[in-house]
């Protein structure tokens, strides 16, 4: 299973992923240059740690790209559900078709 894009136009969606970019920005320039290099330059911390520090930033920016892509899945419309798990399904009142508790499966939902 290969990883699908999944691309929504929301605003308020837009919004809050322009201010946590913003966040990440400021905290990957601005708060280096003021807590990190000034240590560094002094000697109370090793390079390591400022690499280690940018590793981890770019890895969060990965992670948040990879989670705001990707495409949640679909439900099957008519899926085989074992007894045992039963209670823990419901019918929509929307689209009369079986999903998980909590769930929102189709537009209607």
């Amino acid at each position: 299973m290969g990883l699908r894009i999944h691309f929504v136009v929301d605003p308020h969606g837009w919004c809050c992923m322009g201010l946590i970019v913003f966040v990440w920005l400021y905290n990957i320039v601005i708060i280096p240059k003021i807590v990190l290099f000034p240590h560094y330059e002094e000697g109370h911390i090793p390079g390591i740690l400022i690499i280690i520090f940018y590793g981890i930033s770019i890895f969060c920016l990965v992670a948040l790209v990879r989670a705001s892509l990707t495409d949640p899945g679909r439900l099957p419309e008519n899926p085989k559900i074992p007894h045992a798990e039963r209670e823990l399904w419901e019918l929509c009142n929307k689209c009369n078709l079986m999903r998980p508790k909590r769930s929102h499966h189709c537009s209607r939902c």
